[in-house]
């Protein structure tokens, strides 16, 4: 049988095998931001109750999961996982006991195309021969407005010393906000290592961005009323932390040391944050069930 219709009658099946999240086992997905770009980190948190009055344990078994999604796009096409065979450790819960767990969908489920996603979380109970599904939810995948793209060589030292990997920033219109974005990526592998947002950006002011002596990506930006943020990203997507600046007169700028080295000319340094917005930080490994790609 070929793979594409193999994975549509298992899908056939688990459809069928689905049991409301108020019976035995609730489940409940939760994903903050509906609208994201292509490649940003979709969040999913998923709580898991106990509601069959003893202690049991999730686990895998020789034909499903315990624990995984069920993703349709645009015409209920269902997107396969990355791995159809991911094997998790087993889950064990007391009576009336909620866990929850965060992913980033995108490490699982090759999320890149454009359009709106129905997604559902669901648990399979071997002690039932069952899954519970939570109530779907609906994210929209689009793309930001590209500003600005550079290439850039890895330097020696580096892994992929010598190949070539693309700079992108991208802004994205998010409720009420301007955000900006930074994408790197490997265009002769089809990789992407990184789509972050770096934060607010006010319209009509371009910001400075220049590479070092690494080629690491330097990107000052208005934010606020004379206060600007100054980005630094890795030739390989590594957010390298951000710093913020408060201006009482004119513009900074970014000045290229002899060295190679960048320097910020104006401003006064404020503080740094390690998360440059208020958007959910990337999920911790320990967040993760056992055995999800990392």
């Amino acid at each position: 049988m070929k793979p594409t219709r193999l994975l549509l009658t298992l899908l056939a099946g688990l459809l069928a095998a689905v049991v409301p999240a108020r019976a035995q086992i609730a489940v409940s997905l939760s994903i903050k931001e509906r609208l994201h770009i292509r490649h940003e980190a979709i969040l999913a948190t998923v709580a898991v109750t106990n509601n069959t009055g003893r202690d049991i344990t999730l686990e895998d078994t020789r034909q499903s999961q315990w624990f995984g999604f069920q993703i349709s796009v645009t015409g209920d096409r269902f997107i396969a996982p990355r791995d159809l065979h991911y094997r998790l450790e087993p889950l064990p819960m007391r009576a009336g006991e909620t866990l929850k767990r965060t992913v980033n969908l995108n490490d699982l489920y090759p999320l890149g195309e454009y359009g709106t996603y129905a997604i559902r979380a669901n648990i399979y109970f071997a002690g039932m021969d069952r899954y519970f599904s939570s109530k779907p939810t609906h994210v929209e995948i689009t793309d930001g407005r590209v500003i600005w793209r550079r290439s850039a060589g890895v330097p020696e030292g580096e892994k992929d010393a010598g190949q070539t990997h693309v700079f992108t920033l991208l802004t994205h219109q998010r409720g009420e906000q301007n955000l900006l974005y930074i994408r790197v990526e490997n265009p002769d592998e089809g990789s992407v290592y990184c789509t972050n947002p770096l934060g607010r950006v006010i319209d009509g002011v371009v910001p400075d961005m220049q590479l070092d002596s690494r080629n690491n990506l330097y990107v000052l930006h208005l934010v606020g009323l004379r206060r600007f943020a100054l980005s630094r990203i890795s030739i390989r997507g590594e957010f390298l932390g951000q710093t913020y600046y408060t201006v009482p007169k004119s513009r900074p700028y970014l000045r290229k040391q002899p060295d190679g080295s960048l320097q910020l000319v104006g401003g006064q340094r404020e503080e740094i944050a390690q998360n440059p917005t208020k958007l959910p930080p990337p999920a911790k490994l320990s967040d993760r069930p056992p055995g999800l790609p990392k």
